[in-house]
């Protein structure tokens, strides 16, 4: 029925010279009617298909024009709809694989899209690999530098979703909150993975503190937040060995607390603990019962955290009865965005073998990789490692690969938003760790088109421009208020959609493979 229904369907677009790409994964027959999208044009539409007296499941959809193809008893009505947020909201409620859900201790990869378009590449690149795909993966800084909200992120994932047919199951992770404010606009959007970001009460000049000024910020402590008094930080850890194994390991951490390196500890690490398990509280009385997500992120700090405070960390979580499903650390090493891993990669892997000790004893959990993009070097020890518990976060790589696009269809407009980014990289750097200087990166002007991708996305200094720069550049106006760079962006990606979705998914499963996957199978959700 499906095929025959989207066959006089396609007749009657063409008879009426109305030129559009049908998606044929899309198609899903489902309560006597048939459901698929399509583009006119730069538009996604979704089209739903019933035999006249069949209403199927397309009660909630809102029409922007409605039709019948044929005549009688074998006449269709057609419905065709925006793929807008009240639609998608639909569509979720109807189709469960177009909603994310929990995923616990699956090793994942998370595939944050920054221009909306991407999630097909996304689901190219990891289907049949058996990592578990996140597909809505945003944080509140990038939505604010897109100018996107938690809804949309979520919708263009879904609608993504079933425009492949990808029925296996993604999450969308709400990326570095840092208030309950964060937590409760992404719980309304949707949202299954909360990532708690404490940063702001890490101390990081605690590796610097002489013993008294420790001992003050140790009684300046919040003790109510985390449940204990300063007397119950000394029984719990001073003097005392503890032994972090796990079951089929041989190897046995030994670590051991002396009052110096437990103050230090806890001046740096114990506000954040507190603030984490406030807002796991807040997300647990909101989902009344129902399972989501969690994890704690202290990668955005100054300096390294080392087995003993990896283990104070997950032993006060514990403590305090906050489950979480990943921790994010601060690794040894640099992990400047959009490069390759800068450091020891030995010395990487000897920390990354306590880490993962820890994680699998005081757990399990997952231990989670942010700024996770390019690091090609380190993959290998981080899938021979961590195995399984393992989550690896990029974002700003798919954005890369997009302006690679770009550059190879429309050289002139790549050529404007390098110019852009260079008047602008030097306030954007400020959040960010890169290395990159200004003065290293060449003018687009002397350039040739074939060479752009070469100079200015093979290397690490034009990757760094272009990776720091990117709500400059989405979000960058013309005087009448209109997107300077945004909607030409969209319409080359759009137009060349399949080399897009290409080159996405080429990039990110170099990123699985080097982890040690291998695909199992290429076809099918």
């Amino acid at each position: 029925m499906a095929e025959a229904a989207v066959g006089r369907f396609r007749e009657l677009l063409e008879g009426l010279g109305r030129p559009a790409k049908i998606y044929e994964p899309s198609i899903t027959a489902d309560g006597g009617c048939v459901f698929l999208l399509l583009r006119e044009g730069l538009e996604r539409k979704l089209v739903i298909l019933c035999p006249e007296g069949v209403d199927g499941r397309r009660e909630g959809f809102v029409a922007e024009e409605t039709g019948e193809v044929g005549a009688g008893k074998t006449a269709l009505k057609y419905l065709i709809c925006a793929c807008d947020h009240r639609n998608a909201s639909v569509l979720r409620g109807v189709f469960p694989f177009t909603r994310p859900r929990v995923m616990g201790l699956t090793p994942a990869v998370g595939t944050g899209d920054r221009i909306g378009l991407a999630t097909p590449g996304h689901i190219r690149a990891v289907r049949g690999f058996g990592l578990f795909p996140v597909l809505a993966q945003q944080s509140i800084r990038e939505m604010a530098r897109t100018s996107r909200s938690p809804e949309e992120v979520l919708d263009d994932v879904s609608w993504a979703v079933f425009q492949e047919g990808y029925r296996g199951g993604f999450a969308a992770d709400a990326d570095h909150l840092k208030s309950e404010g964060d937590i409760d606009a992404t719980l309304r959007a949707g949202f299954t993975m909360y990532t708690i970001d404490p940063s702001d009460h890490v101390d990081g000049a605690a590796d610097r503190y002489d013993l008294k000024t420790l001992r003050e910020k140790f009684r300046a402590l919040p003790w109510d937040g985390l449940e204990c008094g300063a007397k119950d930080y000394f029984e719990r850890y001073l003097g005392r060995k503890f032994e972090a194994s796990a079951p089929g390991e041989t190897r046995v951490l030994r670590l051991e607390f002396t009052e110096e390196k437990l103050l230090r500890a806890a001046v740096k690490y114990s506000a954040a603990i507190a603030h984490t398990a406030r807002m796991g509280r807040r997300l647990e009385s909101l989902f009344r019962g129902e399972e989501f997500d969690l994890e704690m992120s202290v990668d955005e700090t100054e300096t390294p955290t080392s087995a003993l405070e990896h283990f104070f960390i997950a032993s006060e979580l514990r403590r305090l009865g906050v489950p979480v499903q990943g921790l994010a650390l601060r690794f040894v090493g640099e992990f400047e965005k959009a490069v390759d891993y800068v450091g020891d990669v030995k010395r990487f892997e000897e920390t990354l073998r306590d880490h993962v000790l820890i994680a699998r004893a005081l757990g399990p959990y997952k231990l989670s990789v942010h700024s996770g993009s390019d690091k090609f070097s380190v993959y290998p020890a981080l899938g021979r490692l961590a195995g399984g518990l393992v989550h690896l976060k990029t974002a700003g790589t798919s954005y890369l690969e997009a302006l690679r696009v770009v550059a190879r269809h429309r050289p002139d407009l790549f050529r404007e938003i390098i110019s852009h980014c260079l008047g602008c990289f030097e306030g954007d750097r400020r959040t960010y760790r890169v290395s990159t200087e200004l003065s290293a990166v060449p003018r687009p002007e002397g350039i040739r088109d074939e060479d752009l991708e070469r100079t200015y996305l093979d290397g690490d200094r034009g990757r760094q421009l272009l990776h720091v720069t990117f709500g400059s550049i989405l979000t960058a106006k013309r005087g009448d208020g209109t997107w300077l760079f945004r909607d030409r962006i969209r319409e080359v990606l759009i137009e060349n959609e399949e080399d897009h979705y290409r080159t996405v998914a080429a990039h990110l499963e170099r990123h699985i493979t080097a982890l040690g996957l291998k695909r199992r199978w290429r076809s099918g959700g």
